[in-house]
């Protein structure tokens, strides 16, 4: 994750850095350490902050995090405390700032920032509890039965909060066509399209691939992961699963013998498991979505639902593979027309080439100096 930007900074003004929480290394988190890359000096302002769970870079920023963050030991935990973060947010001091860039998904967004100084989001999805809640199971939200009855009674009032807070935003920037779409639907705001940036030169294209499926990504509900161990199951192919989350236990349950789960791995062993798989099983409708680009970095195909962010990323024949259905049966059916293809790796690789990190900086940086 490391990044060597050979490009102009910003000088002049005092910029800080809000991410909703380093607790769980995914794209809103690489979204803010990127930003710390462009912006060194910048502080970065968040909720709570694990270490040991967070990409290793985070250890060299300055990080800036709110009381109680030392009694959060996991993602419920953290979860679990939303109204505590949420006042915090709102009662940030950033009074010694004159730009204010925040990467969110929820809760960074809802900062106070001083009068005239301007607030730039990098919104990565709409809060997805408020808006999507049918995506969390039982096991997946932090929140009992009864918690989530109150939750729901709330709601409508929580939309209205989320959607005046939101629009009251100085500058909002979408992670995908995607995203923007949802954005203008729900909030009324037009907002710039800047992809999320991988490092492209730290990933490699390996001699020969390994003989195994790979899904990548957090173990909750949303993600269904579950689709990809049961077509995997059925198949008898074998899947490598990385990651960790709510879901685990409910999906090591699932799984048959071809299936291996290797928990939080490192950044070069995840390099190795993207180089070397015959293909990333992507059953998720996501917004964005940045493992399936690190994985046609790394010049291996990609197997997705056809839907969200992956239409923007994937290049059917190409990069990848579609399944049209969210269920087991279509995606066995796209893994054994896939067996049937050959993929140019060189070809894969050349498609990510438009979100490499030099791509978001240089748009990131022309945004911050209209404010200059």
């Amino acid at each position: 994750m490391s990044c060597n930007l050979d490009l102009p900074r910003v000088t002049g003004k005092k910029i800080a850095i809000v991410g909703d929480a380093l607790v769980v290394p995914a794209g809103t988190e690489k979204v803010t350490l990127f930003l710390s890359n462009i912006f060194p000096d910048a502080p970065i302002y968040t909720s709570a902050y694990l270490p040991e769970n967070m990409f290793p870079e985070f250890k060299s920023k300055n990080i800036i995090t709110m009381p109680l963050a030392s009694r959060v030991k996991n993602e419920r935990q953290f979860k679990r405390l939303f109204p505590w973060w949420y006042l915090n947010f709102s009662l940030l001091d950033l009074n010694q700032f004159e730009i204010i860039i925040s990467s969110s998904s929820y809760l960074a967004k809802y900062i106070n920032p001083p009068k005239g100084v301007p607030h730039i989001c990098c919104l990565q999805n709409p809060f997805r509890l408020l808006w999507k809640p049918n995506e969390y199971s039982r096991q997946s939200s932090p929140y009992g039965r009864i918690n989530m009855a109150i939750i729901k009674l709330l709601m409508p009032l929580a939309r209205k909060v989320d959607i005046v807070k939101t629009r009251g935003i100085r500058h909002v920037v979408a992670n995908s066509q995607n995203m923007a779409n949802q954005i203008r639907e729900i909030y009324g705001i037009d907002p710039d399209v800047v992809y999320p940036p991988i490092n492209i030169d730290q990933f490699s294209i390996a001699t020969t691939p390994g003989d195994y499926y790979l899904y990548a990504g957090r173990l909750i509900s949303h993600k269904r992961a579950d689709l990809a161990i049961q077509a995997c199951n059925r198949l008898k192919r074998k899947l490598i699963v990385a990651g960790d989350g709510l879901e685990r236990t409910v999906l090591e349950e699932l799984s048959g013998e071809t299936v291996e789960f290797v928990g939080r791995v490192s950044d070069e062993q995840l390099k190795q498991l993207y180089s070397n798989c015959k293909a990333l099983l992507f059953p998720s409708d996501e917004d964005f979505g940045i493992v399936p680009v690190e994985v046609q970095a790394s010049g291996r195909p990609v197997i997705a639902y056809r839907s969200g962010g992956a239409l923007e990323t994937l290049i059917e024949g190409i990069t990848g593979v579609f399944f049209d259905h969210q269920n087991a049966d279509a995606l066995c059916d796209a893994i054994l027309r896939f067996e049937k293809m050959n993929f140019n790796p060189e070809l894969i690789r050349k498609n990510t080439m438009r979100f490499d990190q030099t791509v978001f900086a240089s748009k990131i940086l022309a945004i911050v100096e209209r404010f200059e």
